[in-house]
């Protein structure tokens, strides 16, 4: 199959923001509730709060307070948006943002993760506390496909194999890796990390038998046999990169093979050779001093990147030498970031609130 529009999906990760028609830009500030999603389509020049909101027969503006946890495209439409949000469930889009929905079936409550399947339109996975969800409806049905009785554990991550969709992975909160290889019939325990939570969870573009995921401090689990067995990228971090094993994303170049990114409390740290050696990139302040929550790659353009922090988005064009900083187009804290794959110029961020000055 053709995977180049795949492959930035799996990006994993990537994220966006929430809400909105209308106006608004980094220029005069945003007024109001200005968290949910926001958009660029001139590669970050000027950024709109998509908060335009469907109940019913009727469009409110009531979705620029939604805490964006994760956000996923529809592999064969990439006008269907799917975001995981803090409080109110599963939210939808199916015109790029430029409107959104619940999904009401599903309920209110923190969804972390959503999935989507890349062959079988409107078929979403969704993870909940101890539940794993499933729709094929698109959002307006789903159904339990698997109950962890630890009631003390919530499931934090959720991957699909883009090769073969039979192959679900799910991740926990307290280091278990589940997989499942019958569309979430049913499921078992893949790999173990004792008590260090996944953080990240990816299926490699290039190759979906490879999959990586990061953990809180423990470093990386890699398979190369599609979840059978799996080696921990650990000591490959050295001393001299020793916060890299702190993990909060793992990010695969959607262009070249066996080159993958770090994102941990070091910074940025990336590896050309899946995860043997590591190398720390250059970034505008002192490694350990910036918090970086999401980083994306331009699917068509691995030189171009682009991160958000605490309270600035950083770009660069030349695969990390050099970083542009700007300030975030909202009060709070960007969490995600999607770019388009097809228009690399539109790029979504999705936004949590700020952490407390107290």
């Amino acid at each position: 199959m053709n995977t180049s529009f795949l492959k930035p999906l799996l990006l994993a990760g990537v994220t966006l923001a929430l809400f909105g028609q209308g106006c608004g830009t980094t220029s005069t500030g945003p007024t109001g509730p200005d968290m949910g999603v926001w958009k660029t389509v001139d590669g970050g020049v000027t950024w709109v709060n998509k908060k335009a909101y469907v109940s019913g027969p009727k469009v409110t503006a009531g979705t620029a307070s939604l805490s964006v946890l994760s956000m996923d495209f529809d592999p064969q439409d990439r006008t269907a948006i799917y975001l995981g949000t803090a409080e109110n469930g599963v939210v939808y889009s199916l015109d790029s943002g430029e409107s959104w929905q619940q999904s009401k079936s599903l309920g209110s409550g923190k969804v972390n993760d959503v999935a989507v399947d890349p062959k079988e339109k409107c078929t979403v996975y969704a993870v909940s506390g101890n539940k794993i969800y499933k729709t094929v409806t698109c959002g307006r049905d789903w159904n339990q496909v698997f109950y962890n009785p630890r009631t003390d554990t919530a499931f934090t991550q959720v991957a699909i194999d883009w090769y073969n969709p039979l192959t679900i992975y799910a991740g926990t909160s307290d280091g278990d890796i589940y997989r499942s290889i019958d569309s979430g019939v049913s499921w078992q325990t893949s790999q173990r990390i004792d008590g260090n939570g996944i953080t990240s969870l990816v299926v490699d573009p290039h190759d979906s038998r490879i999959v990586y995921a990061g953990t809180q401090s423990q470093g990386i689990a890699k398979t190369t046999d599609g979840g059978a067995t799996w080696t921990q990228i650990k000591k490959e971090f050295g001393d001299q990169y020793a916060d890299g094993v702190r993990v909060l994303q793992v990010v695969p170049d959607p262009v070249t093979a066996n080159v993958i990114y770090d994102v941990s409390r070091y910074g940025l740290l990336k590896s050309t050779d899946g995860g043997a050696t590591w190398t720390g990139l250059q970034l505008t302040s002192p490694p350990g001093t910036i918090k970086i929550n999401a980083l994306a790659i331009d699917p068509k353009n691995n030189q171009h990147m682009i991160f958000t922090g605490v309270s600035t988005l950083q770009t660069t064009i030349d695969g990390g030498k050099t970083w542009t900083p700007k300030k975030l187009p909202t009060t709070q804290t960007g969490a995600k970031l999607l770019f388009d794959p097809i228009e690399p110029n539109t790029i979504y961020l999705g936004v949590i609130p700020a952490p407390s000055k107290n």
